[in-house]
C-alpha cells in the first residue's frame, strides 16, 4: 500500500516539476509540492522524511532548510551525449562559490583546453524531496537504505547549504558518471577529474564523497563542495565579481 502511494506521489510531483519553467525547477517549494497531494499521500511523505537519516546509513550532518539569499542564476550549457546535443537545466549557485568556480574553470581551460559544466547546483528542499522519492521508486525498488546512499533527505544535502554548497559536474562530452550507461569510474578517468584532484583546493573546492567515505555515501567523483576560506585567506584570495554568468 505504501509503495503504491509513494509511486502516486512521484507521478504527481514529476508532472508538477515538468510544468514549471526551467529556471524555477531547482527552486521548487516543498509546500508547493505537498499542496498537490491528498491527505494519505502527505502523511506517507512526512513519515518518510521524519525517519532519522542515521537509521538508513547516512552519517552526514544536517545543513539547513533555509534558502540562500545570494543565489546567482546560471544559464543552461550545451553538451553532447552519444552524439546528440543536450543541455543542462538552469542552475543556481551562491555568489562566492560561483566566482571561485569561474576562476577554476578559466584555469582548467588554459591548462587542459577543457572545462566542466554545472549539472546540479543549489537545490531547494522541495527539489531534494522530489529527487529522493524519484530515485526511491524508479531506481532502487523502494529501498530507503539504497536510495539514502545516493540522495540525501531535504536539509541534509550539501546542494542546499547556503555557504558551503556542492556542485555536480558534467563535461562537454556528456560524462557525468550518472547518465544512462555511465559509472563513477567513467568520470574518474577524465583528465578534468584528475585536474580537480590536483588543483580544486586552490579554489576552495573539495571532493565530498571519495571511496570509503565515512558519511555512508557512494563514491561520487562528480560531486565537489565549496568551503568558505578562513578570514585571513579570504582577504588574500577574494575573487572579483564576474559579470557574465554562463
Amino acid at each position: 500500500m505504501q509503495r503504491y502511494v509513494v509511486g502516486a506521489v512521484v507521478a504527481q510531483w514529476e508532472k508538477q516539476v515538468e510544468i514549471l519553467p526551467d529556471e524555477k525547477r531547482a527552486l521548487v517549494d516543498y509546500d508547493y509540492l505537498l499542496g498537490h497531494l491528498n491527505f494519505l499521500e502527505k502523511m506517507v511523505v512526512r513519515r518518510i522524511f521524519a525517519i532519522p537519516p542515521g537509521e538508513l546509513g547516512f552519517k552526514g550532518p544536517f545543513h539547513t532548510l533555509e534558502k540562500p539569499a545570494n543565489l546567482v542564476k546560471i544559464a543552461p550549457r550545451t553538451y553532447l551525449l552519444q552524439g546528440r546535443e543536450k543541455y543542462t537545466c538552469s542552475q543556481y549557485c551562491p555568489e562566492a562559490s560561483y566566482n571561485d568556480y569561474q576562476r577554476m574553470m578559466a584555469q582548467m581551460r588554459r591548462e587542459l583546453g577543457r572545462e566542466l559544466f554545472i549539472e546540479s547546483g543549489y537545490r531547494s528542499p522541495g527539489m531534494q524531496a522530489y529527487l529522493f522519492l524519484f530515485y526511491l521508486v524508479r531506481n532502487h525498488q523502494y529501498s530507503l537504505q539504497e536510495t539514502a546512499r545516493l540522495v540525501a533527505f531535504p536539509g541534509y544535502s550539501e546542494h542546499g547549504d547556503p555557504v558551503n554548497n556542492a556542485l555536480d559536474f558534467i563535461n562537454a562530452d556528456g560524462i557525468s558518471g550518472e547518465n544512462p550507461g555511465q559509472t563513477a569510474e567513467d568520470f574518474e578517468r577524465l583528465p578534468e577529474y584528475q585536474w580537480l584532484l590536483q588543483h580544486a583546493r586552490e579554489y576552495h573546492f573539495h571532493l565530498s564523497y571519495p571511496r570509503g567515505n565515512q558519511q555512508g555515501i557512494s563514491f561520487e567523483p562528480w560531486h565537489w563542495h565549496w568551503e568558505k576560506p578562513a578570514a585571513n585567506q579570504e582577504n588574500k584570495t577574494k575573487p572579483s565579481m564576474i559579470n557574465s554568468h554562463q
